[in-house]
């Protein structure tokens, strides 16, 4: 995997995929066979994708955004 990608903050005036906190290790993740782009200001990125923003890291996960 890649280093994460050093992103903007969220603009609300661009697509942004939801940002959701992160998720604890008993969490149910759910799944789809078909992938889900997430877009951060525009930007759209694959499943597994990580951004920073604000000394926070996300990783991209059909359609969310999950601080790792």
């Amino acid at each position: 995997m890649s280093d994460p990608k050093s992103v903007e903050a969220a603009d609300p005036t661009k697509k942004t995929s939801k940002i959701t906190g992160p998720v604890d290790n008993d969490a149910t993740v759910i799944t789809s066979e078909v992938e889900i782009k997430c877009f951060w200001n525009d930007e759209e990125f694959g499943n597994g994708d990580r951004v920073t923003s604000g000394g926070k890291t996300y990783e991209a996960n059909n359609g969310m955004w999950i601080e790792v």
